[in-house]
């Protein structure tokens, strides 16, 4: 039976919130945030131009469009749980008792979720809304910023008064600027959610996030219908854009196979196409119907791969047999937004909702913020992942450094490279000192370093950067908006994690560090060889002059 409220309750029946007040302007700003990202134009915007056409995140995380999705719901129901969480402890603090219910649906919204229909606004009134918690955000910063104000002007006045000195004219003056410092406090207060009502409160927050729930389910259903389109088109417009963006002769002199094979190096004109890519790419559904028996089942039916021939000149310099860790990452790795263990499992069979049947977009969402509730976290990244290892800011600003120095390749001072380096871990250093002893070996009937192949690994670099330095530069904002949060409340943009390098596959992303780290080792070294044979020719250029005056 749907609950409802007690006219009246929520103005007269309790205090007002007080300090409490500034935790809620930062769970109001959260949610108008919310709201504005699930717009249906930024949505699909977003969800088209910036995750599901993303080369980065194509190559380093998954070419899934269902799949990327899904992480995308996973981290707003969690951001719309950590919200909701918070108002039900809220909520505990009200008069009308409706309010304490709250905390009931937040644990079990799959069956308490009836209780509470009809509290979503209408569209028009939530933007009206919507424009209020703006204002009370902005009014509760204020006030917060006037209070610092007053807090100093109060010291300082008492100082004054103790010290005998200070004239009594200017005493005055200084109590007259500290009373009306009061009053621009107390006029801020009325203002601004200090004096509104526990229930006041709890009930805008309570019936936006109603609100805010259907909105999640409204743009996800409406982005599910075009998502196999989406995929089939994703890849195709992929396809072209590498096409284009390479040339044949660069990609097979400067990429090494391992890359191929993973697909983090584009493909090109003649190029095989691997068994291992015909499986994972051409047979998307027997991809998804692998990755959906692991997550029920935690097990995968693995892929079989044969060796695979090597490719370029340099091709004595990787192995890529069947045990190696980069095949091994081209496989579908374990977990994703789906991820049930055994107690989640009898949770969800006590609903009846996967034995056999295909979840709606609602069952769905109910049931995610059920899991939230049981495990507090859905975006955990899965094994063998940087999120997982913790790296993704570390590699984040490891690729930011390497970006720096290739555009300014020809001012690389030994402080440096040493920096860079001690920035390696053990992993991608071991990896670099074997690449590179290779190279030593393929170049050593080589007098010189050719120019032609500087140039190229010069383009190669440009354009791998260009699709993953996104990824490490949103790494890193994710982050510091997370460090920050408090101070920078309102100024929170629409980053999600699957925008950053917290799901990227790690050996895919190791590897590509590494051919970064080649490249930019052969261009600094063509660049030290052709200034060494500037500067022989300039100091020779004299000798030869003097040798001529002489004759």
């Amino acid at each position: 039976m749907p609950l409802i409220q007690r006219k009246g309750a929520s103005v007269t029946d309790s205090a007002g919130i007080g300090i409490l007040a500034f935790e809620v302007a930062s769970l109001m700003s959260k949610l108008v945030n919310l709201w504005h990202y699930l717009n249906d134009k930024e949505f699909d915007r977003m969800m088209r131009e910036e995750i599901l056409n993303s080369i980065g995140i194509q190559r380093l995380v998954a070419n899934d469009n269902e799949y990327l999705m899904d992480l995308v719901l996973d981290e707003i129901i969690e951001n719309f749980g950590i919200v909701a969480q918070s108002v039900a402890r809220i909520a505990s603090k009200c008069t009308d008792p409706i309010y304490h219910r709250f905390e009931h649906f937040i644990s079990d919204p799959i069956r308490k979720g009836s209780e509470w229909l009809g509290w979503e606004y209408r569209l028009k009134k939530m933007e009206k809304k919507v424009k209020k918690m703006k204002r009370f955000v902005t009014m509760t910063f204020q006030l917060s910023q006037e209070l610092e104000v007053l807090v100093e002007l109060e010291q300082t006045f008492r100082r004054m008064e103790a010290d005998s000195a200070i004239e009594r004219v200017k005493l005055l003056e200084f109590q007259k600027k500290v009373m009306w410092q009061r009053q621009e406090v107390k006029y801020l207060q009325e203002m601004s959610l200090w004096g509104r009502t526990h229930d006041y409160i709890v009930r805008l927050l309570a019936r936006s996030l109603f609100t805010i729930l259907e909105r999640i389910k409204h743009v996800f259903e409406a982005d599910k219908v075009a998502a196999i389109e989406r995929n089939n088109d994703s890849k195709h417009l992929n396809t072209i854009h590498l096409s284009r963006s390479y040339s044949s002769s660069a990609h097979t002199q400067v990429y090494s196979s391992e890359i191929s094979l993973c697909g983090l190096a584009p493909g090109h004109v003649g190029r095989k196409t691997s068994k291992l890519e015909q499986t994972t790419d051409g047979n998307t559904v027997n991809y998804k119907q692998s990755r959906a028996q692991h997550d029920l089942n935690g097990k995968y039916q693995h892929l079989k791969t044969k060796n695979f021939p090597n490719a370029g000149p340099f091709k004595g310099c990787m192995t890529a047999g069947s045990d190696s860790p980069i095949l091994q990452s081209c496989k579908p790795t374990g977990g994703g937004s789906m991820r049930f263990t055994h107690v989640h499992l009898k949770n969800v069979s006590k609903y009846g909702k996967l034995n056999g049947e295909a979840l709606s977009c609602s069952d769905k969402v109910h049931l995610k913020l059920l899991l939230f509730s049981s495990k507090r976290v859905l975006s955990s990244a899965p094994p063998s992942t940087l999120g997982d290892a913790a790296l993704a800011l570390h590699y984040a600003n490891v690729i930011i450094l390497i970006e720096k120095l290739t555009s300014s390749s020809h001012m690389i001072g030994l402080d440096a490279r040493d920096d860079l380096y001690n920035m390696l871990p053990t992993s991608i250093r071991t990896s670099l000192r074997s690449r590179l002893k290779s190279y030593a070996k393929s170049l050593a009937s080589s007098s010189s370093y050719d120019s032609s192949l500087a140039a190229e690994w010069s383009l190669a670099l440009a354009q791998i950067l260009e699709w993953l330095v996104p990824l490490a530069h949103n790494t890193i904002k994710w982050h510091s908006e997370r460090n920050f949060e408090k101070e920078h409340a309102a100024s929170r943009t629409n980053v999600l994690l699957v925008q950053t390098l917290h799901y990227a596959n790690q050996a895919k992303t190791e590897a590509t560090i590494t051919e970064l780290l080649l490249g930019l080792n052969y261009i600094y070294r063509i660049r030290r060889e052709l200034n060494d044979r500037v500067e022989t020719a300039v100091s020779e250029a004299p000798e030869r002059g003097a040798k001529k005056e002489h004759c």
